[in-house]
């Protein structure tokens, strides 16, 4: 299977060359854009300061500031090169600590600036890598007592770090969690569960790249429910829907935890089975259609499916497609109720 890398590089070779490339790549990678704001924003604000103590003679402050400037810069360059963005943001809110903590250990760099390394954690890094690096800051600082005027406002520094930890950690859970739902429901069909266009086409994707490097097998299989359009007509479209959702049910029950179900549209579905040759892919899907056989219904008795399929013999995700859909014609023409299983080509 590909690593994290590879399917990083991958999708960067998808978008466009040049200033609309970087358009899409920030549109489409939410962490990216805020690792790129961030480092920029930090570049930006630094590189004044480091400016500025540079001419009053202040050169180990200013050392530290470059130094800061150029990890981040190279960090930066580096996630947009490799696509590489959560070990990108991880290393680049661990090193915007660690620098404030040498600042402040060493030049007597502002308290206030841990507010700022606190709250960019979380938008930076994981939950629980962030969690970890606010703790390390509020350490580091609450240490030095010595930069306190009093207990009383060292205990006001500490609750109010932990305040803002706490709070970012429940920003960042949130959005976490409506991330994950937003794309539940922009890659998944609200009716069925089925996966839908868009994450079929990722899933081609994944298996072409498979089969380019690996030649691994996979099947798959389009199947169609046979005059769909009558239990729909006599029955409503609600004894319909049931009958999809009941459709989908199935084949999850009857096909292996790895194997995926899609819904195209209307009542024509697609199932993609990897690892499996052609051998394995007819002996699965008889067994499927089988159960389909017995087991679906609607309010006006059985309802009967077609079934098309075809192995993968090439990294053509739209000549695989066509392969089954040749497949499932054939079933359909020769009655219905059947399945049709392309042969291997050489």
């Amino acid at each position: 299977m590909p690593s994290k890398s590879q399917r990083s590089a991958t999708r960067n070779d998808s978008y466009r060359s040049g200033v609309p490339g970087v358009i899409d790549r920030l549109r489409a990678e939410v962490r990216l854009t805020i690792i790129t704001l961030f480092g920029v924003g930090t570049i930006a604000g630094i590189f004044p300061f480091a400016v500025f103590r540079l001419v009053e003679g202040q050169l180990i402050t200013a050392a530290g500031d470059c130094l800061l400037m150029v990890l981040l810069g190279g960090l930066l360059a580096y996630g947009w090169s490799s696509g590489r963005v959560e070990l990108v943001g991880n290393i680049a809110s661990m090193i915007s600590a660690a620098g404030f903590l040498v600042l402040f250990t060493l030049t007597g760099a502002s308290v206030f600036w841990a507010f700022i390394v606190l709250s960019a954690s979380f938008l930076l890094a994981g939950r629980h890598y962030a969690l970890g690096v606010c703790a390390i800051t509020l350490i580091g600082v609450a240490v030095q007592t010595d930069r306190f005027a009093s207990a009383v406002e060292l205990g006001s520094f500490v609750i109010a770090g932990v305040l803002v930890s706490v709070f970012g950690l429940i920003f960042a859970w949130r959005t976490e969690l409506q991330h994950r739902q937003l794309v539940c429901l922009a890659r998944h069909d609200p009716l069925t569960g089925a996966g839908n266009r868009l994450a079929l086409r990722s899933a081609l994707e994944a298996h072409m790249e498979r089969f380019h490097k690996q030649q691994r097998p996979a099947g798959l299989a389009m199947i169609d429910l046979d005059h769909f359009k009558q239990v729909n007509d006599s029955c409503g479209h609600e004894a319909g829907d049931q009958v999809l959702i009941q459709l989908v049910a199935i084949i999850r029950a009857v096909l292996r935890e790895q194997d995926q179900v899609f819904r195209l549209g209307g009542e024509e579905f697609v199932l993609l089975l990897p690892d499996t040759d052609q051998e394995g892919l007819a002996i699965a899907l008889r067994r499927l259609h089988d159960e389909l056989r017995d087991r679906l219904a609607g309010p006006g008795g059985t309802v009967t499916v077609s079934i098309g399929a075809a192995p993968l013999t090439r990294p053509d995700p739209q000549h695989w497609l066509a392969r089954a859909d040749q497949a499932l014609y054939r079933a359909k023409e020769a009655g219905r109720n059947r399945l049709e299983i392309a042969d291997i080509e050489h």
